[in-house]
């Protein structure tokens, strides 16, 4: 489990979150929304422990010590949005090699290429690519890692529906296996549809909807299983989990949209 505890996160000055707590569990997709400048990303980073802020409060990462750095980032990983993890000078299959060898994964280059579907411009430069395509590469980065917790940072920015269904269905299968992922996005249809639980930002805390049954992602069969998924109707969402980590949320909202909507507008 990674487990967030009387988190608090400054940057320049200023408080963006204030002593919140959270887990994410082996196994769940968690959404995390809020309009921009409300520290998503700062909190993605401090979670895995890249310093992008003050950071007080911990940071758990399953039942390994503090001390122990290398095993605690080698189980969680972090994707920036809009390809800044990227090198432009490097192709795709480069990145992907070069990941491979930095994370000793043992998934197969072709495999994870085929199933992001970026086996077409493998032997494209990144500062050739459009910026979807380095969306597909920095997914494809993220999965074969093999962490056990995916931090990903606006996964479906730039990417066309036909991908967003691809990665909706590998992200669920990951899901099965037992990876736990959690993504900030825009995309609030995405975020019903994907999502076992979503955390919003509101007043320097966290209000967190769920849990939920699991969502099925549209009909894909997933590159990274044998299995295939299936359809299923957006869940809808629970009252607001009860504890003291958490504040109340709006009655009554089973969307996405709906507690945007009740929450910043």
């Amino acid at each position: 489990m990674l487990s967030v505890t009387n988190l608090t996160l400054s940057y320049g000055g200023r408080v963006l979150l204030q002593n919140v707590s959270f887990d994410l569990e082996p196994g769940c997709i968690m959404g995390l929304v809020a309009p921009n400048g409300y520290g998503k990303t700062t909190l993605l980073k401090a979670m895995a422990n890249i310093k992008a802020a003050r950071v007080t409060g911990a940071i758990a990462v399953d039942d390994l010590p503090a001390n122990q750095v290398a095993r605690r980032r080698a189980r969680v990983f972090y994707a920036p949005g809009e390809g800044t993890l990227l090198y432009p000078g490097m192709t795709v299959g480069d990145h992907l090699a070069m990941t491979r060898k930095l994370w000793r994964s043992q998934s197969s280059i072709d495999d994870v290429a085929r199933a992001c579907r970026v086996d077409g411009f493998l032997s494209k430069r990144v500062r050739a690519c459009s910026q979807g395509m380095r969306q597909q590469l920095t997914l494809a980065i993220a999965y074969m890692t093999g962490a056990r917790y995916l931090l990903l940072d606006e996964p479906m920015n730039a990417l066309d529906p036909t991908n967003v269904q691809l990665n909706s269905a590998i992200m669920r299968s990951l899901a099965q296996r037992g990876t736990g992922i959690i993504m900030s996005s825009h995309i609030l249809d995405n975020v019903d549809q994907l999502s076992d639980k979503i955390l919003f930002v509101k007043d320097k805390g966290l209000v967190l909807f769920g849990p939920s049954a699991p969502a099925a992602p549209a009909s894909t069969a997933s590159p990274l299983s044998s299995a295939s998924a299936s359809t299923a109707a957006s869940p809808a969402h629970a009252a607001p989990s009860a504890g003291a980590h958490f504040a109340s949320g709006p009655a009554c909202a089973s969307k996405a949209i709906d507690i945007y909507n009740e929450l910043y507008l």
